[in-house]
């Protein structure tokens, strides 16, 4: 009960001390470059749930009251109190609302990874902090905090304010506490807010270049007699995706909160006030952008992903059928360019339906990756080792002519029959068969010659090697 009232007091502080801020950057009536306490807000509920409703809540009646008193408004109290609490139930709802719906989006896309936990954060986000928007507005309206006719111009840069604040400040936010609360890596997907990327002093450059950057574009801004000159700052677009590129989503929710700040307190500092509005979008895309670029080396990556799993089998990590043919098909290709000869040998095991049927098929599969293992001890890097299905492999030997593939498999057969198996009591042993690509042959037209040879091993007794008479 008491570290609960603890927390509930130090949220309160933490987001009356961002609204405050947040005041200090006000270019209009209620109407913020960004809006910070709006970031911990949604990674409040977020983390905490419905246990952080008391505390947004009575920071809303706070700055309510605050408000009142900075534009000097003579609201009787009792009015501006319960301005206060319809003000914090028209902020807490939406985000409440949307992070119950991003928790729960996340927990079952999760597996996902991070494509899917970028966009459906930043989608939530929007919506949350636009219903948010919208109902503050109407509350401020209706508390006489704000006049109607103020509704569309202070509604939109409102809605901005939100939007930059969880988007920016959210993820850090979460990443000062997921330590806390180890049960945020259930539902964050690829989104971990670890160390990564290059070392903290390559950053500190990446970011360092950034606000150089940014320093330029703001003096632009400010000392051009073109008003279009503000745009520049969307430049800020490609260092921050260098950022996001290649560094951990910790550095890179750093460097967005970072670029953000000082933003937001140089547009009044330099008296960019007329302009701030596209600071706000400005802020608000490169953001969104920065995140989205996160997700590109994990979609490289999950790529990578899928082509090994097409590429090579699952057990026994051999090329797969496909993959196979399609480098033989390179092969034959060079092969013929440089006439080279190639050959193939086709071997499966013997009595493998008998092992299967006996020990089990945890042993059967067990023996295929050891025999799997076995062979490529014994191959070089150019060769190529596939899995045609069940116990049924493929060799493809470039620069080998049928007498050296026949060297091979005998030194392949040797091999095999060391290996020893715990469970197995009988000692393993394959069949081969042995053929030479003839010129201008297909290479189904040699597996297939190599087939044969393989069946006639079988019918002369097994653990034994037998090559195309062609």
């Amino acid at each position: 009960m008491r570290q609960h009232l603890l927390r509930t007091i130090l949220l309160t502080l933490a987001w009356v001390l961002l609204w405050r801020v947040a005041a200090v950057m006000e270019y209009g009536p209620h109407a913020s470059i960004w809006f910070p306490p709006a970031g911990l807000t949604f990674a409040a509920f977020l983390v905490m749930s419905w246990r952080a409703f008391p505390a947004i809540l009575l920071g809303g009646v706070i700055t309510t009251l605050w408000v009142s008193d900075l534009y000097g408004d003579q609201t009787p109290v009792k009015e501006l109190l319960v301005t206060g609490v319809t003000f914090g139930v028209a902020h807490t709802v939406p985000y409440f609302l949307g992070a119950w719906l991003l928790r729960s989006k996340l927990i079952r896309l999760g597996s996902h990874g991070l494509s899917s936990t970028i966009m459906t954060f930043l989608g939530i986000a929007a919506l949350s902090s636009f219903c948010a928007a919208w109902l503050g507005t109407e509350v401020m309206i209706s508390g006489s905090l704000l006049e109607p006719e103020a509704l569309w111009y202070t509604w939109l840069p409102w809605w901005i304010g939100d939007l930059s604040g969880v988007i920016v400040l959210t993820p850090i936010f979460i990443a000062l506490v997921s330590w806390r609360y180890p049960q945020i890596e259930r539902w964050l997907g690829g989104l971990k807010f670890t160390e990564g990327g290059g070392s903290w002093s390559s950053f500190a450059s990446k970011l360092l270049i950034t606000l150089v950057m940014l320093a330029v574009c703001l003096i632009i801004s400010k000392f051009s007699s073109y008003e279009e000159a503000a745009f520049v700052v969307f430049f800020l677009i490609l260092p921050l995706l260098w950022i996001s590129y290649t560094e951990s989503p910790l550095k890179t929710a750093i460097a967005l909160a970072v670029f953000s700040t000082i933003t937001a307190f140089s547009i009044g500092l330099l008296g960019l006030m007329d302009y701030a509005i596209v600071y706000q979008f400005a802020v608000t895309v490169i953001a969104s952008s920065a995140w989205f670029g996160l997700t590109v080396p994990a979609l490289i990556a999950h790529n990578q992903y899928l082509t090994h799993q097409v590429s090579q089998d699952g057990l026994t990590s051999a090329a797969s059928r496909e993959h196979f043919m399609q480098q033989a098909d390179l092969l034959l290709k060079m092969a013929k360019r440089r006439n080279k000869p190639i050959s193939v040998i086709m071997f499966d095991v013997d009595k493998f339906k008998s092992i299967n049927d006996i020990y089990g098929h945890i042993i059967g599969d067990s023996a295929l990756v050891e025999i799997t293992q076995a062979v490529n001890t014994q191959l070089r890097e150019s060769d190529i080792l596939g899995r045609f299905g069940g116990d049924e492999f493929m060799i493809l030997l470039p620069d080998t002519d049928q007498s050296g593939a026949v060297g091979v498999a005998h030194k392949l057969r040797e091999a095999i029959s060391r290996i020893t198996i715990s469970s197995l009591s009988e000692r393993l042993s394959c069949s081969f068969g042995v053929a030479q690509v003839s010129k201008n042959e297909h290479i189904m037209v040699t597996i297939d010659r190599a087939d044969r040879a393989l069946l006639q091993a079988k019918r002369n007794g097994r653990d034994r090697i037998e090559k195309d008479a062609v």
